[in-house]
């Protein structure tokens, strides 16, 4: 009995000390910086570990035995170690070898949780801080410096609106760190202009139709990512001041703008708070008449303010709180022209008062709290995000409506996103995560006229959205993504009666009701990894539309057989299936991207000319195209870039296929900059931007023009100027011209539309000179 009892004494020990076993460790980078966030898999079990912001992990009851193990994160190689557990804890220092296929930039926007970009099977285009700072030297229109960036973008109209800029030839899905500030009930334009540039830390573009943030993004998304806290002061920040005008027209055209922005942390809270004030003198041609102020930049007022505050409640969860303000209105003393002509000749500026009500955004509040949990329970992560968002903008007074006034759009979106991200590790060949959670969104979008009459009814959406992407790898070289997501929505939209306006009668009472939507959308994706010369990818996603229902409802017609209601109205939802493969090359100091797509969808969202009335036509559309990009760093301060894109599409109108009009389809665009820094405190960059010819249509024999967006459009070509000389490390000096050649020509949208009230020339050259001082 003894023996046995000793025997029994000796087994439970030894099992106890086989459950005590562990590893733990340390990952540095090749720097020998730890590296948090990293995500540990061990080989054969179901073990998990993330190392925290001292780079250790630790993984605990391991049984005796040899594994792999595999540490994956953004911006970095897998690491694969073989381990040998015998000890009661096991110690390793791991070195972690940074990405080198060209695609370990950060993306947010793509998935909802941070990855690489060679690990995103899509066409992305990231607009970095340091790109953004170079680039708003020359121009502070964001519209303008997206347009430099993104192939596939329409070049910008030199406007406040982004009315013609389509994205691959469709609508894109406006955000500002995921909070939509589209208004796709009612499509007003104003979307792109919805911050100021100072506040911006670096854009994200992810091309072709997807459904993660939901309604509107047939064509992308355009994320702006807010800035963060500086970390490593408690108290810092910069002041920033400049001036722009006319190069060589300079009376009456220069402007002044002060931006101070304040940052730091103090123990566990950081900050960021920001304060921009812009105003802006009149804009004029490359032959000094002053240009048209139909919707333009030119004597302008903007204030856009700023706040971010940041609470680290411990080393796995933080909560932070956002708030910015933006408001542009114009003060013109100028008024558009009578003499002007399509085709014939410009409206231009000419003294004057505006009539009605002052043209602008007179707010724009955006709002989020921000709730993050590293591990809220086993092996998952949580980010929880409410958000507001409350818009208001005025268009231009016009003898359009009956009598003459200025028409609003009215949005407030209210909504929650509820996200995790749960790992797994069922083999060392087959591991990864799946987000997953919900969206709900409440927004309320309607179009008055300022003097009390309705143009368009208010329209409450109501959307919740349950959704779940799947991320894995499979033999640890290819990469899978695919996703589904649920659009469940109520539409309410309350009785109204039509008003007179163009050649539309007006006076048809509508009866109001609850239009429901539901759609089941899927994305899937495969790139592979493994080699930096070619990582290729292909994919296909799909998005989920509720096109310009305030078009629609506004030109609601009587019938014969009973009273109009909302149901006897065209709003069909549209869904757009996008089809793509790409690649990207890392070779030495050559990189390369390339992606060829196409786009199709059952319904349309192009609009043509019914009696002087823009009517959308609902027919089906096949939009196609392809990008490249590529760069070379031919020294440590020398670099080139380029860019081209081509895009073309047609729709389907009972059988007979026509090409899509100029203001979905962008004419082929190049663009080409060069980057040198002759002294390590002096930068120079030179930008070359190039819009071809599109001219698909003939005049209309009836009406002896072109109809409505089918205007022939020239090619025209625009060079670009930066530089800047840093003192030392406070204070900068810089130096930006647009379209330094002064080129006289007509932007894109102005060609394209065949409608007087656009036809409006680019501005000539302007110069933008600042200093900068940081403490």
């Amino acid at each position: 009995m003894k023996q046995f009892f000793i025997l029994g004494l000796v087994a439970m020990m030894a099992t106890l000390q086989a459950a005590a076993q562990k590893i733990q460790g340390t990952i540095k980078d090749t720097t020998q910086t730890v590296v948090p966030l990293l995500r540990i898999y061990l080989s054969g079990t179901q073990k998990h570990a993330v190392t925290g912001n001292n780079g250790q992990f630790t993984i605990n009851d391991v049984k005796p035995g040899t594994y792999q193990l595999l540490a994956a994160g953004i911006g970095y190689k897998t690491l694969e170690q073989t381990v040998t557990v015998t000890n009661s804890t096991t110690q390793l220092d791991l070195t972690i070898q940074p990405s080198d296929v060209g695609l370990n930039e950060v993306v947010v926007t793509a998935s909802r949780n941070k990855e690489t970009l060679g690990t995103v099977p899509s066409s992305i285009t990231i607009i970095s801080g340091k790109q953004l700072r170079e680039q708003s030297a020359i121009t502070t229109d964001i519209n303008q410096l997206l347009s430099m960036n993104v192939p596939g973008l329409t070049l910008g109209t030199n406007t406040s609106t982004n009315k013609g800029q389509t994205l691959r030839g469709r609508g894109m899905l406006i955000m500002i760190d995921g909070i939509p500030q589209s208004t796709p009930l009612r499509n007003g334009d104003k979307d792109m202009r919805s911050i100021d540039v100072s506040v911006i830390e670096r854009v994200e573009v992810i091309k072709g139709s997807t459904a993660i943030y939901g309604n509107g993004a047939d064509g992308g998304i355009v994320n702006f990512i807010t800035i963060k806290a500086n970390p490593s002061k408690h108290f810092s920040g910069s002041t920033d001041v400049s001036s722009a005008g006319s190069l060589l027209h300079p009376s009456n055209t220069v402007g002044g703008r002060i931006s101070q922005n304040i940052t730091g942390k103090i123990n566990k809270f950081d900050y960021v708070a920001s304060g921009t004030y812009e105003q802006t003198g009149v804009v004029k041609d490359a032959d000094g008449v002053i240009i048209a102020p139909f919707q333009s930049l030119a004597q302008n007022k903007n204030l856009n303010l700023f706040a971010k505050l940041g609470y680290d409640i411990n080393n796995n969860s933080r909560i932070e709180v956002m708030y910015n303000y933006y408001r542009t209105m114009q003060y013109s003393t100028y008024v558009d022209s009578a003499t002007g002509k399509f085709g014939e000749a410009p409206i231009i500026g000419v003294k004057g008062t505006n009539p009605g009500d002052k043209q602008g955004t007179p707010y724009n509040h955006n709002a989020y709290v921000n709730y993050t949990n590293k591990n809220i329970f086993k092996n998952t992560s949580l980010n929880a995000n409410l958000y507001y968002q409350s818009f208001y903008t005025v268009f231009e007074y016009s003898d359009f409506y009956a009598p003459p006034g200025n028409s609003a759009i009215v949005s407030k979106k209210m909504g929650a996103r509820i996200n995790f991200n749960t790992l797994f590790n069922f083999h060392p060949n087959l591991f990864g995560d799946i987000t997953w959670g919900v969206d709900i969104l409440n927004d309320k979008t309607s179009q008055p006229l300022t003097d009390g009459r309705g143009f368009v009814p208010e329209m409450n959406m109501k959307n919740y959205a349950p959704y779940a992407q799947l991320k894995t790898y499979l033999f640890k070289d290819f990469l899978v993504k695919a996703g589904v997501r649920y659009e469940n929505i109520s539409l309410n939209i309350p009785d109204y009666t039509t008003i007179k306006f163009g050649n539309y009668a007006g006076g048809v009472f509508v009866k109001g009701g609850n239009l429901p939507y539901e759609a089941l959308v899927f994305n899937a994706g495969l790139r592979y990894t493994r080699y930096p010369v070619f990582n290729p990818f292909v994919s296909y996603s799909q998005s989920f539309s509720l096109y310009d229902l305030g078009r629609t409802l506004r030109l609601a017609k009587a019938v014969s057989n009973g009273a109009t209601s909302i149901n006897t109205i065209e709003t069909e939802a549209i869904i757009t299936n996008n089809y793509e493969a790409g690649f990207n090359s890392n070779i030495g100091k050559f990189n390369a991207s390339g992606a060829y797509f196409i786009s199709t969808s059952n319904l349309g969202t192009s609009l043509k000319d019914v009696n002087g009335v823009a009517v959308p036509e609902r027919a089906p559309e096949r939009v196609q195209g392809f990008e490249f990009t590529a760069g070379y760093q031919f020294r440590s301060n020398l670099s080139a870039n380029a860019s081209y894109s081509h895009v073309e599409g047609k729709k389907d109108v009972n059988g007979v296929k026509t090409w899509l009009p100029t203001t979905r389809i962008s004419p082929d665009k190049m663009t080409v900059n060069v980057n040198y820094s002759p002294l390590k405190q002096w930068d120079l960059g030179v930008y070359y931007i190039y819009s071809g010819v599109r001219k698909r249509f003939d005049i209309n024999p009836s009406t002896k023009q072109y109809d409505l967006g089918n205007g022939p459009v020239s090619d025209f070509y625009l060079v670009n100027f930066y530089t800047t000389y840093r003192f030392n490390k406070s204070m900068a000096i810089r130096l930006g011209v647009d379209n330094l050649l002064n080129a006289d020509y007509y932007p894109v949208a102005s060609q394209g539309r065949v409608r007087t009230d656009s036809y409006i020339k680019g501005s000539g050259a302007r110069f933008n000179l600042g200093f900068k001082y940081n403490f």
